[in-house]
């Protein structure tokens, strides 16, 4: 098993698909640290929203966080926002 097997798993058990509640995944590369972190993201109709840290890739893996976003979206259906990958 994977570290995006062990990932995918850690999203599934984590949405509950509560009503009124939207659910999102954001991947964030951190340009300074140079790391990137994964974040569960839901929030309830006016309601702040709820961040969860669930992962962690090295700045090595930048290039493919675009498919495991689309990885992700197929196989738990829950959207994916990647943040901080505009910059070089």
């Amino acid at each position: 098993m994977t570290y995006d097997d062990e990932l995918i798993g850690e999203i599934n058990q984590r949405f509950t698909k509560q009503p009124n509640t939207l659910y999102w995944v954001r991947i964030v590369f951190e340009r300074f640290s140079r790391v990137i972190n994964v974040f569960f993201e839901h929030a309830e109709i006016n309601v702040a929203t709820y961040s969860e840290y669930i992962g962690e890739y090295a700045e090595t893996e930048k290039d493919r966080m675009r498919e495991l976003g689309k990885r992700i979206e197929r196989e738990t259906n829950v959207r994916v926002e990647l943040a901080g990958f505009e910059y070089k």
